[in-house]
């Protein structure tokens, strides 16, 4: 070998180093870079505060579910919200959050059996491979291995067994009655929609999905909320208040957690209103499983911040909703985006 091979032999080697060099640093770079974009663990979003719990007249079997019949009346304003989703209640939450694609859930109700239902579900969302497996755990006949389940994943199995039997009728009420509207009015939901489902497990299986104890009026546990999402540069995507507004004007705690919830330009707020029937028809169908309907209403949450702030000392939802907005009589649905006078 000559003294000219010898020196293209070691120029060609250093060429294959510096690609194998630089190829490593572009796959480091890019793992790296992926790290900073991805949302904060969820770890870092369930420490937050809660309220205790006392015992209500609420703490009862029925309450466990919905009984708004019409939430694909949403469909067209909550698709692809994303962010956070709050929301009071049980499984009408994961529905919504599946819609919007929300990337982390708090269920947040002021009583225990709502809040132990919760836990189930979302323990029992992690069991199911697939939809039918999870509509499975509380179908008739299947007691006892959905008890084995309980008794292989919660603490305190007993009292949880307790709640399930409490529970039970009503869940498998809602879930009929959630087969009937998603044919009736042809929309699809998790509990339908095989995609839907494991959109709402994945979350469950890497614990996006949080129940948690608190009061929309408490001073904790929202509060809390809003201070963890700050802090690690989230927003909400939806905050989900079924119909509770229409029992309180809003008081001064409640606001001071409202307006400490950090938002994007698309943050919603999602609500029911079962009273005023003139002025807010409920959607139609809405009265399938109970002898009284909803009408349903979104609201950009920052517009509902400024009501907050500078609208009447005295104020409740319906009147936001009377004087800012915009109300489809026909489907049943109110957009506010008006702000106070």
């Amino acid at each position: 070998m000559n003294h000219k091979e010898t020196i293209h032999l070691i120029f060609i080697g250093l060429r294959q180093l510096v690609i194998s060099l630089t190829l490593f640093f572009l796959i480091v770079c890019k793992s790296s870079g992926s790290k900073q974009i991805n949302p904060p663990s969820s770890n870092t979003l369930r420490q937050i505060e809660q309220e205790t719990l006392v015992p209500t007249r609420w703490d009862v079997g029925n309450t466990t579910v919905s009984n708004e019949d019409r939430l694909d009346v949403l469909i067209p304003h909550v698709t692809g919200v994303g962010n956070v989703y709050i929301g009071v209640g049980a499984e009408q939450n994961l529905t919504i959050a599946a819609w919007a694609k929300s990337d982390f859930i708090y269920l947040m109700d002021f009583t225990q059996i709502v809040v132990t239902a919760n836990e189930m579900m979302v323990m029992f969302l992690k069991e199911s491979p697939t939809k039918e497996d999870f509509l499975k755990r509380y179908a008739k006949g299947n007691e006892a291995e959905s008890f084995a389940l309980i008794d292989k994943n919660l603490p305190n199995p007993e009292e949880y067994k307790k709640a399930f039997n409490r529970i039970i009728k009503f869940v498998r009420k809602r879930h009929r009655t959630n087969r009937i509207t998603s044919e009736l009015y042809k929309y699809e939901m998790f509990q339908t929609n095989e995609d839907q489902y494991q959109y709402i497990r994945n979350l469950a299986l890497t614990d996006r999905i949080y129940p948690v104890k608190g009061n929309l009026l408490g001073t904790t546990t929202l509060k809390s909320i809003g201070d963890h999402l700050r802090k690690n540069g989230k927003t909400v995507g939806i905050i989900y208040f079924s119909n509770a507004e229409e029992y309180f004007f809003y008081p001064k705690e409640f606001k001071e957690s409202i307006l400490n919830l950090p938002t994007s330009n698309n943050s919603l707020v999602v609500r029911t209103l079962s009273v005023r029937q003139h002025q807010f028809p409920w959607s139609p169908g809405s009265d399938i499983s109970t002898d009284f309907g909803f009408h349903y209403c979104v609201q950009p949450i920052e517009n509902f911040q400024t009501w907050l702030r500078i609208g009447p000392v005295k104020l409740r939802s319906d009147m936001i909703m009377d004087a800012g907005g915009k109300v489809d009589k026909k489907n049943g649905i109110t957009v506010v985006t008006g702000l106070p006078k």
